[in-house]
């Protein structure tokens, strides 16, 4: 692990010792003992004693963790040396030496405080991981798209058109310029906002730009010069892009669009002349082959992204594999020894001693299952199945019963179930965390959960973005991905309710609506329902009354079904 990467715990002089000797015991590489003098929590300038003792680790530390007196003011600093500080534990005093349950007291509260600050660091690892697999594959497909579509442009307006509209769904940048040459001369201007380019001091910049590529003054930005056989057609200037940590590979697309900008902008022109008496027809078929050699390095260059998008699964499987065995491993031994004092030294704790270690326990318990959610939702969509036909009227039923829904909760499965050719473990998913999140947080002494499918038109892509299970067409029952037909499935409960505001935050990862210490849940569940409907073309959502109950609502289209079998 990098030197960055490692969890700075800050312990008083007298605990450095033994808290030393723990940290060597447990083979815990990635932390970084400091010690800070031991008494100056009681001086009026404890804290700065703390933050100079960081601030001697310079960058090495990622996080601080301090072991702090309870003398120490309730009030305490949110970050330390510019970096997140947690307080582990105000202790009650710090005696010249530890006993042997207190240093095993010591050295567990350290495991713990390292496994958190691990399970947070690989967590935050995983999304940035997963952002930048999909943006880049979102970006490369739509540059193959203008890309195919400029090929069949012959109009030079239509082209930069094009360009504007894809940079700015890319890029969201302030302001796009692009001067049209003519033998070094300027002969038109484009821009967003309009009117900007009309500017002599941006006409005469750009006018007079003779690089391949640049990036602008500010660094948020890059100039293109548009060339077809060595030959200037015009420069494009986009300026104050969002998302500048992406800036190198927008530049890598921004190149791939110039040169396959250059060759529609030369054929519209040539299209142009071709009106007069004077232009020959063999020079317009060469540009028409020049324009299928762009189209084919643009599909290398797509092949190339895509391997990139292989190795961001493959370390998706890696991070699988560390929160796997390197993360449960030290956890048994901790959920062990916590039940080991819990049985053998409960008596000789103090009401507060009892109740710490009944928190630990607890989150040991919850870890256990963060991890196993976390594999839970990297499996979905990696390792796949047989796509079958599953017959649900025979599914739902079992899952129910795995479920065995306590005797006041009625689960009522309403209509008749179809057939669906799916992954049967997938879609037994879907119904086992819709059903256990309905009998889960069931809050009425007679509970009610309700099971059905109606049979809709069209495809069951729902437009659910503002979270209120509206269609695409205003809620007619088609979309715009055909009329092949969907099955609309409802899980409903007499619960009590979602709020507007939490409808679309609980199908994210690691979401409840409870406090993480009082809610029974890892904010895993839903997710992976959102994650396997969607791949099957489908969509989820929610409608919902706060205190009377919620539905969740998900399709599956019908004709799409038996394309999946292919993809399996």
């Amino acid at each position: 692990m990098a030197a960055a990467d490692r969890l700075g715990v800050l312990v008083c002089e007298r605990l450095h010792a033994a808290a030393a000797e723990r940290v060597a015991a447990a083979r815990l590489d990635d932390v970084r003992l400091i010690p800070f003098p031991g008494d100056c929590p009681n001086r009026h300038d404890g804290w700065q004693e703390i933050e100079r003792a960081a601030a001697a680790a310079g960058s090495e530390c990622q996080q601080f963790r301090v072991f702090a007196g309870k003398c120490l003011a309730e009030s305490t600093p949110a970050d330390i040396a510019g970096r997140q500080l947690v307080v582990i534990r105000r202790c009650e005093g710090l005696p010249g030496g530890l006993t042997e349950a207190g240093c095993e007291r010591l050295g567990l509260l350290i495991e713990k405080a390292v496994l958190d600050w691990r399970l947070e660091y690989q967590r935050a690892r995983l999304n940035a991981i997963l952002a930048s697999a999909y943006r880049r594959l979102t970006d490369s497909s739509m540059v193959q798209d203008l890309v195919s579509g400029l090929a069949e442009t012959l109009a030079e307006e239509k082209v930069v058109e094009k360009v504007f509209e894809l940079f700015a769904m890319l890029l969201a940048p302030a302001t796009m310029v692009f001067v049209a040459l003519e033998d070094g001369k300027l002969v038109r201007v484009w821009s967003r906002p309009p009117g900007f380019g009309e500017s002599e001091e941006v006409k005469q910049r750009l006018s007079s730009f003779r690089r391949s590529y640049a990036w602008t003054e500010s660094g948020t930005g890059f100039r293109l010069s548009l060339r077809h056989r060595t030959k200037s057609l015009g420069v494009l200037e986009v300026e104050g892009i969002s998302l500048s940590e992406y800036k190198d590979h927008y530049l890598d697309l921004a190149l791939v669009v110039a040169r396959a900008s250059g060759l529609a902008i030369s054929n519209a022109r040539l299209y142009r002349e071709l009106k007069g008496p004077n232009r020959a027809y063999l020079e317009f078929a060469e540009d028409l082959q020049d324009a299928l050699t762009a189209r084919k390095r643009a599909e290398e260059k797509q092949a190339q992204l895509l391997k990139q998008v292989e190795s961001a699964n493959q370390e998706l499987a890696d991070f699988a594999h560390v929160v796997s065995h390197d993360l449960k491993a030290p956890l048994r031994a901790i959920d062990s020894l916590a039940k080991w004092l819990a049985a053998d030294y409960r008596d000789k704790f103090d009401d507060e001693g009892r109740s710490q270690l009944d928190l630990l326990l607890g989150r040991v318990k919850r870890m256990h299952d963060l991890i196993d959610g976390i594999l839970q939702y990297s499996r979905a969509g990696r390792i796949r199945e047989e796509v079958i036909e599953v017959d649900l009227a025979e599914l739902v039923p079992a899952v129910i019963d795995l479920l065995a829904p306590p005797a006041h909760i009625r689960v009522a499965v309403e209509t008749p179930l179809p057939k669906v050719v799916i992954e049967r473990t997938r879609i037994a998913q879907v119904f086992q965390n819709l059903l256990s999140n309905a009998i889960k947080y069931m809050d009425k002494p007679q509970g009610l959960v309700r099971v059905g499918c109606t049979e809709e038109k069209g495809k069951g892509e729902m437009a659910n973005e503002n979270g209120k299970g509206e269609m695409a067409n205003g809620g007619k029952g088609e979309t715009a991905n055909g009329a092949g037909g969907f099955w609309k499935f409802y899980v409903s409960d007499n619960g009590p309710g979602i709020e507007e505001k939490d409808r679309q935050r609980v199908f994210q990862l690691f979401e409840t609506l409870k406090p993480r210490d009082r809610a029974d849940s890892t904010g895993v569940g839903l997710a992976v329902v959102k994650k396997a409907v969607e791949m099957y073309g489908g969509r989820v959502w929610i409608e919902s009354q706060v205190g009377e109950g919620s539905s969740f609502y998900f399709t599956l289209p019908k004709k799409d079904e038996g394309a999946r079998k292919d993809e399996g």
